[in-house]
């Protein structure tokens, strides 16, 4: 039996080192703003991601990740994946990763018609 719940606390404290906090991944103290083309939308759990294709400086293509909220509180905010069809163009603001990678935590989102959705 001991072994049993050895076993089992590995298996949550693993999962729950997966599930990160904010404060451990992105900037809070600073946001981004980058515009681009809807390549798809993970409406998933625990994290949905937007990825965006954004034109870089120099021409060339990055791939943004746009993290956010699970589908439920997403719904909550008007949020779907009809919403955010692939080759929507619309810009988004979000705290940046600390370390540099084109991924945000997701704060709002200006559609191509214009409308702003806040997400958090």
């Amino acid at each position: 039996m001991r072994k049993l719940l050895s076993a089992a606390s590995l298996l949550f404290v693993a999962s729950a080192a997966a599930h990160h906090s904010m404060p451990a991944l992105f900037d809070a103290a600073a946001e981004v703003e980058v515009a681009g083309v809807v390549t798809d939308f993970e409406f998933i759990a625990p994290h949905g991601f937007i990825h965006l294709d954004v034109a870089g400086g120099d021409g060339e293509i990055i791939a943004w990740e746009l993290e956010t909220y699970p589908p439920g509180m997403l719904i909550r905010k008007g949020l779907t994946p009809d919403t955010l069809p692939i080759g929507e163009r619309i810009s988004a603001v979000g705290h940046p990763a600390l370390d540099g990678r084109p991924l945000m935590r997701l704060l709002t989102i200006t559609m191509s018609d214009g409308e702003v959705r806040v997400i958090q």
